[in-house]
């Protein structure tokens, strides 16, 4: 998947927690300065790592309510900086989803529809860490509300995991959080357009190009397989396992993707298959998911599909290695 740079807002974290940077490092099994800029980046286990040692040094039920709060957007990052450049709630989000991939392994998947329904989810983990899910949660909430300096309450909230204390969480958000595949917070179709009442739009024509050209840097690091995978990852649940349609999520033409892929010696059928492998394990491994359940999420139209699908990966059956998993 690649390194990352641990995300300037640590630093707010630790300082409204009062935390020792060090010492929260080290619990994560990593080195005392990836918290200073010029730092070494981190592998995807050690960002998970992180936020689970996090979760660990300071084990209170409200914890993702506190950082979510704590963080202030116009602080830290440009990229983040950009949602307050936006006219309205559902223009900040599209904006967040194109930058967020200079931010890190976080990614955004916006739906289609009237109502604002926004996921979070981080490549190559189908469950990524609850903290960080429910933090993210906290923080869309927390930004529409100071920005349209309105109480907004969420239609709908979900987590694959729920919090020990629901009780604060549903203060907060306004709505209970209920259960489901992925972080997601969606918001009423009248609140995503709301207007935001002290936006910077003059500073977008400054951060656009430079966010774009750093966009576009980022891009051309990365291998077109791994950029396939991550927007597999967000498809898949939607149905959407086409190579057309991942080719149109990457911007690029199905005929650019299919000889990008073949220059690394790959093609589209190969990491599709792939990507549902290591999705399938991860469900069966991790989650009480019924397999019918799992083929949905692989993009699988017939559960049918998904049993001999299976035993070609692997060689056995899914209930064989959900009975193996310890």
């Amino acid at each position: 998947m690649g390194l990352f740079r641990v995300e300037p807002f640590w630093q707010v974290i630790l300082s409204t927690l009062g935390l020792a940077p060090g010492s929260l490092a080290r619990r994560a099994g990593l080195t005392d300065h990836i918290f200073f800029p010029q730092a070494e980046k981190v592998d995807l286990e050690g960002w998970a790592a992180l936020w689970d040692a996090l979760a660990k040094e300071v084990p209170r039920p409200t914890l993702a309510l506190e950082i979510g709060q704590a963080l202030s957007f116009d602080a830290f990052d440009p990229a983040l900086f950009a949602t307050h450049c936006a006219a309205n709630l559902r223009e900040a989000a599209e904006r967040l989803a194109q930058y967020k991939p200079l931010i890190g392994p976080c990614r955004l998947n916006l739906a289609q529809g009237r109502d604002l329904a926004i996921g979070c989810d981080v490549v190559g983990m189908p469950y990524p860490p609850t903290l960080w899910g429910l933090a993210e949660l906290v923080v869309w909430v927390s930004l529409a509300r100071h920005c349209t300096a309105t109480r907004i309450v969420p239609k709908r909230v979900r987590a694959p995991v729920l919090p020990s204390d629901p009780t604060a969480y549903t203060a907060f958000f306004g709505v209970p959080i209920t259960q489901g595949p992925r972080f997601e917070v969606v918001f009423w179709a009248r609140d995503g357009e709301r207007p935001f009442l002290a936006t910077e739009a003059s500073l977008w024509q400054f951060f656009e190009p430079v966010l774009s050209r750093r966009l576009a840097e980022l891009e051309a690091q990365t291998p077109i397989q791994e950029r396939v995978r991550a927007a597999l990852f967000e498809l898949l649940p939607t149905g959407q396992n086409q190579l057309a349609q991942v080719a149109k999520r990457l911007a690029m033409s199905s005929r650019s993707l299919q000889r990008r892929l073949a220059h690394e010696g790959t093609t589209f059928r190969k990491v599709l298959e792939e990507t549902r492998a290591q999705l399938a394990t991860h469900y069966l491994k991790q989650s009480e998911l019924t397999s019918a359940e799992i083929a949905f999420l692989l993009g699988y139209d017939d559960p049918n599909s998904f049993f001999p699908a299976f035993r070609a990966w692997t060689g056995i059956t899914p209930e064989a290695l959900r009975a193996a998993s310890p």
